[in-house]
C-alpha cells in the first residue's frame, strides 16, 4: 500500500532525487484504506498543487519570439519549464472535506500539501469501529498525512521542433522519448504540436511597423502508465478470503492535456529579440487506477466461536479516479532570445494563478 502512494507524487516528482521522494511519502501506506471516497477526496487536495503546476509547465515554452520563422527556417530546443506553487495552496483544511468514514483524531486540522512545507504538525486522520468482543468502540485503522515535500515548484522538461511555412507561418512539434520513471516500471510520454501565425500581413501598414504581431496556438499531452502491487493487511485478527490473483492488473494511469492561445508583439534585432503578450490557457489532469485493492474493515462474519477475527479484507476496485482542471486561464508572459551564431539561448516568464519561468537551450537556422 505504502508503494501506491509514493508512486502518485512520482508521477509529478520523477525529476527530483528519490531519495526525497522515499522521504516525503513514507508511512502513507493506510489512507486507501478508508474506502474511494474518502481517498479521492484527501488525495485530490494533497496532489492538487502539483497537479495545477504540471498542467501550467505543459501550456508554457512554445515561444521564444514574437516572429515567426522565414520559409524551412528551423529551431531545435529543449525546453525545461518550472511552475511556482502559490503559498495559499501549501496547506489544506481536512476537517473542510466531506469524509463518509474518515475522522480527524489527532493533530491540527490544518496540513501540508504535496507541496507545502516537510517541518510542521500534520493531521492524523482513522476510523473506528465497535469491537465484538468486547463491545467498545475501538480504532479501525489511523494514518498520519504525509509531509510536504518543502519544494513548492513542479519541473518539466521537453523537446521542440519548430519550422517555417509559407504565409508567413509556423509549425511546431513537442515531445520526449518514452522515460522510465524512477522506482517503478512505468513510462511517461509527451506530445503537443503547435502554429504561429504573423498578423502584419494583415494590417494596413503593418510591413513597416517596427514590432512583429502574432497570433500562436499550442496544444500538449502527456500520459503515464505504472503497474504498482499493492499487498492486503496481514495479521492474527484479520480475514483475508480473496485468493492472490485478485490483486493482479493494479496500475496507475495519469493523463493530462492542455492548449493555449496568445497574441505576441516583439521585436527581433540580430543577436537578440524580445517579446510579449497576453493569452488563455486550459487544461485538465486525470488520474485513475486499474485493478482490485485491499482494504481493512470490520469482520462481519464475526461470531465469537467460529470466527474471533475482528477485521476483514475487502477488495476496492479502481478506487481513485481524480479529475484536475486548470489552475489557470488568462496569462501574460514576456520573454527573449540571445543568438550565438546558431546557438540559441532563450527564456520567458507568464504570470498567472500558477506562474512559470521556461529556460530554452538549442539551435537555430534562418
Amino acid at each position: 500500500m505504502k508503494r501506491l502512494l509514493l508512486i502518485l507524487p512520482l508521477c509529478f516528482l520523477f525529476m527530483i532525487p528519490t531519495e526525497k521522494a522515499n522521504a516525503q511519502f513514507d508511512g502513507v501506506g493506510e489512507i486507501l484504506r478508508s474506502g474511494a471516497n474518502d481517498s479521492n477526496l484527501l488525495l485530490e487536495s494533497y496532489l492538487r498543487p502539483y497537479a495545477s503546476g504540471f498542467a501550467a509547465d505543459l501550456n508554457t515554452g512554445w515561444n521564444n519570439n514574437a516572429r515567426p520563422y522565414r520559409t524551412l527556417g528551423f529551431d531545435l530546443r529543449v525546453n525545461v519549464p518550472l511552475a511556482f506553487i502559490p503559498s495559499t495552496d501549501e496547506l489544506f483544511d481536512v476537517s473542510q472535506l466531506n469524509f463518509n468514514e474518515l475522522e480527524l483524531l489527532d493533530g491540527p486540522s490544518i496540513t501540508p500539501t504535496a507541496a507545502g512545507p516537510d517541518d510542521v504538525a500534520r493531521s492524523t486522520l482513522g476510523a473506528t469501529f465497535q469491537n465484538p468482543q468486547t463491545g467498545n468502540q475501538e480504532e479501525l485503522f489511523s494514518f498520519d498525512m504525509p509531509q510536504g515535500s518543502g519544494l513548492p515548484y513542479v519541473p518539466a522538461a521537453m523537446i521542440q521542433a519548430s519550422v517555417g511555412v509559407p504565409y508567413d507561418s509556423e509549425v511546431s512539434l513537442r515531445a520526449l522519448p518514452t522515460i522510465n520513471i524512477p522506482e517503478t516500471d512505468g513510462e511517461f510520454n509527451l506530445f503537443g504540436f503547435g502554429v504561429k501565425h504573423g498578423l502584419n500581413q494583415w494590417i494596413p501598414g503593418g510591413a513597416v511597423l517596427p514590432v512583429d504581431i502574432s497570433a500562436q496556438f499550442g496544444y500538449t499531452r502527456m500520459s503515464v502508465d505504472i503497474p504498482v502491487e499493492v499487498d492486503p493487511e496481514s495479521g492474527g485478527d484479520i480475514r483475508d478470503d480473496n485468493p492472490p490473483s485478485t490483486w493482479d492488473g493494479q496500475a496507475i494511469e495519469l493523463n493530462s492535456s492542455g492548449y493555449t492561445f496568445n497574441l505576441l508583439v516583439g521585436k527581433t534585432l540580430p543577436i537578440i529579440s524580445v517579446f510579449g503578450g497576453v493569452g488563455f490557457q486550459d487544461s485538465n489532469l486525470s488520474i485513475t487506477t486499474e485493478g482490485s485493492y485491499p482494504i481493512t474493515k470490520p469482520n462481519t462474519e464475526y461470531d465469537g466461536q467460529n470466527d474471533t477475527r475482528t477485521r476483514a479484507i475487502d477488495a476496492l476496485d479502481a478506487p481513485i479516479d481524480l479529475n484536475f482542471d486548470s489552475a489557470n486561464s488568462v496569462h501574460a508572459l514576456a520573454g527573449f532570445r540571445v543568438r550565438l551564431a546558431i546557438l540559441t539561448i532563450s527564456g520567458s516568464y507568464t504570470i498567472s494563478n500558477y506562474p512559470v519561468a521556461n529556460l530554452g537551450v538549442g539551435l537555430s537556422f534562418r
